[in-house]
């Protein structure tokens, strides 16, 4: 019985975003990103290498980190005790919070996958561009093998250009099997959820939130074990982008310690484990 954390770091970079500019002019750096990356790698060290790190593809990008050079940085975090997933910047595919094509949705998580399975990379988490998901994406993930979501943000509505993209209003604070039917609720399917930290008036979304916000957060999801006398595993937020900044490195940091006070940092694989564990239990 604990709090476990999966610490987990979407591969995007700035411009990206910047979406009224060409796809050519959206494009990564290398050289930018292969240094930032790398300070990914030095900053984990001090939570037993536990990272989870997701590989942006896009239609700006569909195989960029495919390269030789990424692949390497991979295989390292793999080596380190982490792992690496899926994260695919599909927002453009959404109608209403569903998708508008499921083959090209099907393609791009597929291909990705194959590719990284090819390369001896095995992934078995994915999280959705913005948090885009809805249960259509469920039997994609199982196909690929992919037996962990991390696209929850319990409460989350988001609207990008008029369209619903992300609805997780209802949905769990802690990890549960997704249902078929409805992503936002328990069910039978093959894949697990792993929402992001929430509790107390705080979150783990280390962007976005304060150093106190992550604090309330972390004693609160503590306290809830306790009183729940159950496991309870959350993905703590961040993204490539914020390791350019040296002050953004450093509220990283102290993010990661203090979740340390209250909780374990896992890999994907051992959350799977602990989870597959509770079901003997039971």
């Amino acid at each position: 019985m604990g709090l476990y954390y999966i610490f987990t770091v979407d591969g995007d970079w700035d411009e990206y975003f910047y979406s009224k500019l060409s796809n050519s002019a959206r494009q990564p750096d290398k050289k930018t990103l292969l240094a930032m990356i790398k300070r990914e790698i030095r900053v984990v060290a001090s939570i037993n290498n536990r990272l989870l790190h997701f590989i942006h593809t896009s239609p700006v990008t569909p195989d960029f980190f495919l390269q030789p050079e990424f692949i390497f940085l991979w295989r390292e975090i793999k080596a380190r005790g982490g792992n690496v997933g899926i994260h695919c910047h599909t927002e453009d595919l959404f109608h209403e919070g569903r998708f508008s094509d499921l083959e090209k949705m099907k393609k791009s998580i597929s291909s990705l996958t194959g590719s990284l399975v090819s390369k001896g990379i095995n992934p078995i988490s994915y999280r959705g561009g913005y948090m885009a998901f809805c249960e259509k994406s469920v039997p994609i993930l199982e196909e690929n093998g992919l037996l962990l979501d991390f696209s929850c943000d319990p409460g989350r509505y988001l609207r990008l250009k008029g369209e619903l993209i992300a609805d997780w209003r209802g949905a769990p604070e802690t990890h549960y099997r997704m249902s078929y039917e409805d992503h936002r609720k328990p069910g039978n399917s093959k894949v697990i959820e792993i929402p992001l930290g929430k509790a107390g008036g705080g979150t783990l979304y280390i962007e976005t939130t304060s150093l106190l916000s992550v604090w309330k957060a972390a004693r609160a999801l503590a306290k809830k074990v306790k009183e729940e006398k159950r496991d309870i595993i959350v993905s703590v937020l961040s993204h490539t982008y914020e390791f350019a900044s040296f002050r953004k490195r450093l509220k990283i940091t102290l993010a990661l310690f203090i979740c340390k006070k209250y909780g374990i940092f896992v890999s994907d694989e051992e959350a799977l484990e602990i989870i597959n564990q509770q079901k003997v239990q039971q």
